[in-house]
């Protein structure tokens, strides 16, 4: 499956990769602020494994781990005007660390938003994120053991980077790469490979092949 005709400002920025900020000091005490950390550490609570996974004394800390896919662009007082960040949380509780991922962003005339994305160290952004998901559920309902009768539980609980290939594919601006994304439903644990091809056209996520999608038993 190919993500092409991006239409909206943040699809156009998240596709043209990492950027750097233009203002570093500016930079810092955005991210030191307060208000923008407490908020990026709600927004990560609301991420599919931790709400499904409830662990009350568990430690959130926002981490330095920043990427920034537009620039963030700031006024003459040092107030953040426009750009889109991805910014990782460590969250340490009940026997686990999780690392949670939260994309924030600020259009012109408006104020800051956030919203959580996958945990763990995928490379994917938002949209391939968005477009990776059905294309696992269709997988996952053709392997056998990976469904469960009258279970309406599924969710992205990590997600692990493996590798990147050397050269890209033809048109591709970078080359292919494979991370396994973990599922968990009601009494199952899913780990299923998945290879991201950017090529001229967008980008092909392939999961699988099925004889590869490994199920396990999950242990509490």
């Amino acid at each position: 499956m190919k993500r092409t005709g991006i239409a909206t400002a943040l699809a156009l920025a998240l596709s043209t990769g990492t950027a750097v900020a233009d203002d570093q000091a500016n930079t810092a005490r955005l991210f030191a602020d307060p208000g923008v950390r407490q908020m990026t550490l709600a927004t990560a609570q609301q991420s599919a494994v931790v709400m499904n996974n409830p662990c009350p004394g568990a430690q959130a800390t926002a981490s330095t781990d920043v990427a920034v896919f537009q620039p963030l662009v700031f006024d003459a007082a040092g107030q953040l005007l426009t750009g889109i960040w991805r910014q990782r949380v460590t969250l340490a509780g009940c026997g686990v660390t999780r690392t949670l991922n939260v994309l924030g962003w600020r259009q012109a005339g408006q104020a800051i938003s956030m919203g959580a994305l996958l945990p763990g160290d995928t490379h994917a952004d938002v949209l391939l994120q968005r477009d990776a998901i059905p294309l696992v559920d269709q997988l996952l309902k053709v392997t056998p053991g990976a469904t469960e009768e009258g279970c309406a539980r599924e969710y992205v609980a990590d997600t692990r980077f493996v590798d990147r290939e050397a050269a890209p594919a033809p048109g591709g601006k970078s080359p292919p790469w494979r991370e396994v994304w973990t599922l968990h439903t009601c009494t199952r644990k899913i780990e299923v490979p998945i290879r991201f091809i950017p090529d001229a056209t967008g980008t092909t996520i392939t999961p699988g092949p099925q004889t590869a999608v490994k199920v396990t038993a999950l242990t509490k």
